[in-house]
């Protein structure tokens, strides 16, 4: 389940006040846009530091609906895409039916699902993730009913992600291979970045994501790959469900 976060929960924003549009027959005019200013400071970031916001925004939303629809898969869901944030391997694609996800509060947390899936699973398609996280960046300002807390929290992370995590900066030393899917990765962030009050130090990622991982019971979470699944992928960093550095 997704772990409370005080800077989600101080906002306020359980509502079950529903002011805003939801048209099943016209989602996309609600997130599929790009603020321009917004997606010149996110291309600027490692595909990583773009997914964990991604993920981290789409928290907001789902807890907005908490109130309203107790369902725990959403949260489950966004628990797997944290580890996803490893690796793939760990939050296996998904989709969402159509008829048990309709309406103005599961239909914007189905959309939210399915653009983190998207920014794990259509990188083919789009590799840049950095659009992902202004569509859910879109769509959490549209359902939320106040989004003075959201926007602050937001500038914040950025902020701090262009500081740690822009390829200028974090990848100035890479060279991508010739082969290279989807350069400008960079190293996965934990959700731990995003907490503004949480001093942020890269160097503790390994130990934070090993912690996380550790954490993880993929018994009780259907969207988490089973362990004894994870044997065949030779790239993780580390056993399943632990994560190792690499020196």
């Amino acid at each position: 389940m997704i772990s409370h976060r005080w800077y989600i929960d101080e906002a306020g924003i359980v509502s079950a006040q529903r002011s805003y549009a939801w048209d099943e027959w016209n989602i996309k005019e609600y997130y599929r846009y790009l603020d321009e200013d917004w997606f010149d400071r996110l291309d600027a970031l490692t595909g990583k530091a773009n997914l964990g916001l991604t993920i981290a925004a789409a928290e907001w939303l789902i807890h907005q609906f908490s109130s309203s629809d107790p369902d725990p898969e959403p949260g489950l869901y966004l628990e797997a895409a944290w580890a996803g944030a490893v690796h793939s391997a760990y939050c296996p694609y998904m989709e969402t039916g159509d008829d048990p996800w309709r309406g103005p509060v599961r239909g914007p947390m189905s959309m939210a699902m399915t653009i983190v899936n998207d920014a794990l699973y259509g990188l083919e398609h789009n590799p840049d993730i950095s659009v992902r996280a202004c569509w859910l960046y879109n769509l959490t300002r549209h359902v939320l009913p106040d989004t003075k807390a959201f926007d602050a929290w937001w500038e914040n992370c950025v902020q701090r992600l262009e500081r740690f995590h822009s390829i200028a900066i974090e990848l100035s030393d890479y060279e991508p291979d010739l082969f290279e899917n989807f350069p400008n990765m960079g190293s996965p962030v934990p959700p731990e970045a995003f907490d503004p009050r949480r001093s942020y130090d890269p160097a503790q990622n390994p130990s934070l994501w090993d912690a996380y991982l550790r954490s993880l019971d993929p018994s009780a979470n259907p969207f988490l790959s089973p362990p004894e699944e994870l044997a065949e992928h030779d790239d993780l960093p580390g056993p399943p469900y632990h994560y190792i550095a690499i020196p």
